[in-house]
């Protein structure tokens, strides 16, 4: 028998996911499967030290710790003087290639590095000795963020033209910001390497087999065990309308960021019908929108490694 738990953030739809697995109740009882559900965010702990035999995240970890700031706007900021605040008008995503390099840097550094190894300690933290981790997320580059003709992402085209005819107010362009990085292969084994300095707090820790100096730095008995990027194409015929299920998924990834913001219901309505015509002038079905995702898998040790 197996016990499964599906863990999601406390913001999502709890009935919508308890629903979904609902419907496949009879795989879960045919295969000797029970299975519970923890809302409740991945970037703090969720089970008790080693009781995890084996975990896997998939498509999210891109998504930054929302949770470790009271004024996600001021992420956007960062990197930018007084001086250049024009520049919070050129992108609404950091991966943007309209997005100041300086910007995507901090992000790289002070949020996204740290972010994923913060989440890496936590794990390895409840992880059983010889557990394994399968963590693929969308990784960079992605069509979304950077379409083939070099310009910036849809949103952001969008919300430019809508603020030149008048139609929503610059402020919403300016605080306007997609909480996610997008990393590249090298950034998620830097921040694979980060992981060994984290330190994790050691309360209700337990009884544990690993060496009690060690609890404070669950992270230095990961081992990488593979990590690559792998690139997909979301493409078909016209008739399919494979560009309006792309901008489907997109807004409904994309639109809590505008509504952040402070955007109307007006004004978001507004955006979201300009987004569509830029996703058909952008992309061409035949063609297809690309993705790139990264998957790292890891391995708790008995021990922390020779030399360390």
């Amino acid at each position: 028998p197996l016990h499964a738990t599906f863990e999601d953030h406390p913001a999502s739809d709890e009935n919508k996911l308890r629903s979904t697995l609902d419907q496949h109740d009879g795989w879960f009882k045919r295969n000797d499967i029970s299975r519970d559900i923890l809302m409740r965010s991945f970037y703090e702990p969720l089970f008790q030290p080693e009781s995890i035999d084996f975990l896997m995240s998939y498509i999210c970890l891109h998504w930054l710790d929302s949770s470790s700031s009271d004024d996600i706007a001021a992420w956007k900021r960062l990197g930018i003087d007084n001086d250049h605040t024009d520049l919070l008008r050129k992108f609404t995503q950091v991966n943007e290639t309209s997005s100041p390099e300086n910007v995507r840097e901090h992000w790289r550094t002070n949020l996204a590095h740290c972010h994923l190894a913060t989440f890496l300690a936590l794990r390895a933290k409840e992880m059983r000795p010889g557990a394994e981790a399968v963590l693929v997320m969308v990784g960079h580059p992605h069509g979304f963020m950077t379409p083939e003709d070099g310009g910036p992402s849809p949103m952001t085209r969008a919300i430019i033209r809508c603020i030149e005819r008048g139609d929503v107010r610059e402020a919403i362009l300016r605080q306007t910001i997609v909480p996610y990085f997008l990393r590249t292969e090298e950034d998620v084994r830097a921040a694979f390497d980060m992981t060994a300095n984290i330190e994790i707090p050691v309360e209700s820790a337990g009884t544990s087999s690993t060496d009690a100096g060690l609890i404070a730095k669950p992270g230095a008995l990961l081992e990488l065990i593979d990590c690559h990027s792998f690139e997909t194409i979301t493409a078909g015929s016209d008739d399919d309308d494979v560009i309006g299920g792309a901008f489907d998924l997109f807004w409904s990834i994309h639109s809590n960021s505008v509504i952040s913001s402070g955007a109307t219901a007006d004004e978001l309505d507004i955006l979201k019908k300009e987004t569509r015509r830029v996703f058909y002038e952008v992309y061409d079905a035949e063609e297809g929108i690309s993705s790139t995702f990264i998957a790292l898998v890891v391995r708790k040790r008995t021990r922390v490694k020779w030399g360390a």
